[in-house]
C-alpha cells in the first residue's frame, strides 16, 4: 500500500508498527506475559478453553498454539501479539456493558470441540 506520495505507508512492511502508540522499543519494551494470560477473559467471552486453540497470524503466516502468542494486559484492555513477527493478533476491551473484539490479524483460529 502506498501513500499520496508513492511511498510506502506506514507498518505496511513491519506489523509492529502499525501499533506504534503501544509497541515499545529496544531499550524500553513493554513487558509481555504468553497466551495464558488472555485465557481468563476470553473465557468470559466464548465459554471454551482457547489456549489451546492454533491460529494463522495474518502478517506473517506463522501457524501456533494461543497459548504461545505473546499478550501485552496493563492497558485498557488486552493485546495479543504473534511471538514471530509482533503483529497484533487480538484485541479484546471489556466495559462494565460491552466487550470490543477485533481479531483482524488471526486467518484463521481454529478450536478443538473435545478439548
Amino acid at each position: 500500500m502506498t501513500g499520496n506520495n508513492g511511498s510506502a505507508s506506514p507498518g505496511a512492511e513491519d506489523p509492529r508498527l502499525e501499533d506504534q502508540d503501544i509497541a515499545g522499543t529496544a531499550a524500553n519494551p513493554i513487558p509481555h506475559l504468553d497466551g495464558n494470560a488472555a485465557a481468563g477473559p476470553l473465557w468470559e467471552l466464548f465459554r471454551i478453553d482457547i489456549i489451546a486453540a492454533i491460529g494463522r497470524c495474518k502478517h506473517c503466516g506463522a501457524i501456533r498454539a494461543f497459548g504461545e502468542a505473546s499478550v501485552y494486559a496493563d492497558g485498557p484492555g488486552i493485546v495479543v501479539r504473534c511471538t514471530s513477527c509482533g503483529g497484533v493478533l487480538l484485541r479484546l476491551v471489556e466495559t462494565p456493558t460491552w466487550y470490543w473484539l477485533d481479531v483482524s490479524g488471526l486467518s484463521y483460529l481454529q478450536i478443538d470441540r473435545e478439548g
